[in-house]
């Protein structure tokens, strides 16, 4: 690994050059030198910026609607945890202490007044209703400038476990609020602050881009912020993990023929630096997981996506990532399970097509070709950027006996990938085939052959 050797060599240059060792279209169309950045950072840095205003968070004690006083240790057990899970899910963005905001527990307070008492730009609310079978919790999420909804949601579940609902519910509003908040933030600094260089801005627009729908377009545009944010703040964790995540997702989803080697060599690179800094950056954990599931190494994958979910277990990407792995080691059903997990906790995920799709293309490999069709079916309205889902799509439909629908979803995967063929589809991303376990080696035949049944060249 002559590459790496000599990249640890510089360490002292990699926070400034790394995402600059590869070239186009790995990079930024107008590539710096490293001492231009260095340059440009000490210029940065010698300018008197204007600090931009961070948005706070106050998550409202839950309000018991049950009229039973003796259940209010779900509504506070649901607070306390949505309290610590937002801090997880968003790194930089202060959350309000659990003390300070108990204080307004069974207060009935204009959203406007809370902004104000505590200078926070947003407030979550809710109410929990138990009744005999059933939990209902109602949530929603609210800029106190002017008290606007600008999100809001209502769970209704069985009341078997309270342990179980609690987790579940905890899990997919704090992954809900977490990409309103980055959403909403990074649409704000668009509009207020269009040319900022400020390095909040840049990683907030960046993160925001990530959470789109993946397309070799986003990625370009998010490296490109995170690059931004690495001239004005070389060591910056956020855009080292950034840059690598970008460069990993391009080699798991196959945008590129070529330096597929190199853009996963540098991404470990830049995350063994950012997780050297900080041991448990939720975005490094994450591109962490899904290196080591695109190097074959599946069981490191599951130790990686564990430690995620140690940190934040409202995170459907930690799950899906054991899916994956475990779908490529062959324990399918298993599988099956770890999607399910993932789209219960976000069924509302802009990253939902990734579980999707592996679920179709598990469903297939076990003979469930109905339930295939249905699963990429929904990837692909998800997503519709994502190809391959078309291909397991045709595939599906050819083992269904449909040959007019996989005929179709033949040519609209053939005019993307047009060179593909049933002995190279999918065999070097996002996963090398020869990495792959024997048994999921053996379940793959079904999935070509639904390929060759739809009429894809040998």
């Amino acid at each position: 690994m002559p590459f790496a050797v000599a990249a640890i060599g510089l360490a002292s240059l990699l926070v400034c050059a790394a995402w600059g060792l590869l070239p186009s279209p790995f990079a930024s169309p107008a590539p710096h030198s490293k001492d231009h950045i260095a340059l440009t950072s000490q210029a940065l840095a010698s300018v008197n910026r204007p600090e931009t205003p961070i948005p706070l968070i106050v998550v409202l004690p839950f309000d018991n609607l049950s009229g039973d006083a003796t259940r209010d240790y779900l509504a506070d057990g649901i607070t306390d945890s949505l309290i610590s899970d937002l801090a997880r899910a968003l790194p930089g963005i202060p959350i309000v202490s659990r003390d300070t905001a108990f204080t307004y527990k069974g207060r009935r307070l204009d959203a406007r007044q809370v902004g104000r008492e505590l200078e926070v730009r947003y407030l979550l609310e809710g109410s929990i209703v138990l009744e005999a079978k059933r939990v209902r919790v109602n949530t929603r999420l609210v800029e106190t400038k002017e008290a606007t909804q600008l999100w809001a949601e209502r769970f209704d579940t069985e009341r078997a476990s309270l342990l179980q609902v609690q987790d579940e519910i905890v899990g997919r509003v704090s992954r809900a609020i977490g990409l309103q908040v980055i959403d909403i933030e990074a649409r704000r600094s668009r509009r207020e602050r269009p040319e900022s260089a400020e390095l909040v801005d840049l990683v907030m627009r960046g993160r925001a881009v990530l959470n789109l729908p993946s397309s070799p377009a986003t990625m370009i545009e998010a490296r490109g912020l995170f690059e931004a944010a690495l001239k004005v703040e070389p060591s910056n964790v956020d855009g080292l993990a950034g840059v690598a995540t970008t460069l990993v997702f391009e080699f798991l989803n196959g945008y590129y023929g070529t330096e597929a080697e190199n853009r996963l060599r540098t991404a470990e690179l830049l995350l063994d630096r950012v997780l050297t800094i900080e041991p448990r950056h939720l975005m490094a954990l994450k591109a962490k997981a899904a290196l080591r599931r695109a190097q074959g190494r599946f069981d490191d994958a599951i130790v990686a996506a564990d430690a995620i979910i140690m940190e934040n277990p409202g995170e459907p990407w930690a799950y899906k990532e054991i899916g994956l792995s475990d779908l490529y080691l062959g324990k399918t059903e298993e599988a099956l399970e770890w999607f399910a997990k993932a789209e219960r906790i976000g069924p509302r995920d802009p990253g939902r097509w990734t579980w999707l799709d592996g679920r179709g293309h598990a469903l297939i490999l076990l003979g469930r070709d109905a339930e295939a069709v249905r699963a990429l079916t929904s990837a692909l309205d998800a997503n519709p950027r994502n190809v391959s889902s078309r291909a397991f799509l045709a595939a599906a439909y050819a083992l269904l006996d449909r040959a007019a629908d996989a005929h179709a979803e033949l040519v609209a995967y053939d005019q993307e990938r047009p060179d593909t063929r049933v002995s190279t589809f999918r065999t070097l991303a996002p996963v090398p085939l020869v990495l792959t376990s024997p048994t999921y080696q053996q379940l793959r035949v079904r999935l070509t052959d639904g390929l060759r049944k739809a009429g894809m060249r040998e």
